[in-house]
């Protein structure tokens, strides 16, 4: 995440590929393109990437976020009520299953906004299950676990 807390868009670090690399290849694609998404607040192209029914477990105590319209209105909802909003997830491991249909994606993931005037960060793993939709990769389910959060003016 850059210093202001937006997201660039770019993962960093090297992405080990394991299984069929050109699928493996769109994932990371695709992950890049929706962590641009995040940073300039594209609800379209944050919408493309999940399936209609994907999940979300949040990170830290929040309850989880069932389907792609429910993500949206959450995505919505912290842009709206804070200031500085960037998330990043940096995979470091895209493995695609043997008959092609699902993938595992495991990183690192950054997020943080400024609420009230106080810096909020957060540092943590995730865990992605993408599946293979109509020949589209579609993000199925997202499990984070917050690993450091902060806070401070």
């Amino acid at each position: 995440m850059a210093r202001s807390g937006k997201s660039t868009g770019k993962a960093t670090g090297e992405v080990q590929l394991v299984g069929d690399k050109v699928a493996a290849r769109e994932i990371a694609r695709l992950r890049a393109g929706f962590n641009t998404a995040i940073a300039d607040q594209d609800f379209d192209a944050i919408g493309s990437v999940l399936s209609e029914d994907a999940l979300l477990i949040p990170g830290d105590d929040a309850p989880l976020i069932q389907g792609r319209a429910a993500q949206l209105e959450a995505w919505g909802s912290i842009f709206s009520q804070c200031q500085d909003v960037g998330y990043l997830r940096s995979p470091a491991r895209i493995e695609v299953s043997d008959d092609g249909h699902l993938a595992a994606e495991q990183g690192r993931w950054t997020g943080g906004w400024i609420s009230d005037g106080l810096s909020i960060r957060y540092v943590g793993r995730y865990l992605a299950k993408w599946h293979l939709v109509d020949l589209e990769w579609k993000i199925a389910a997202e499990t984070f676990v917050t690993i450091k959060r902060s806070s401070g003016s």
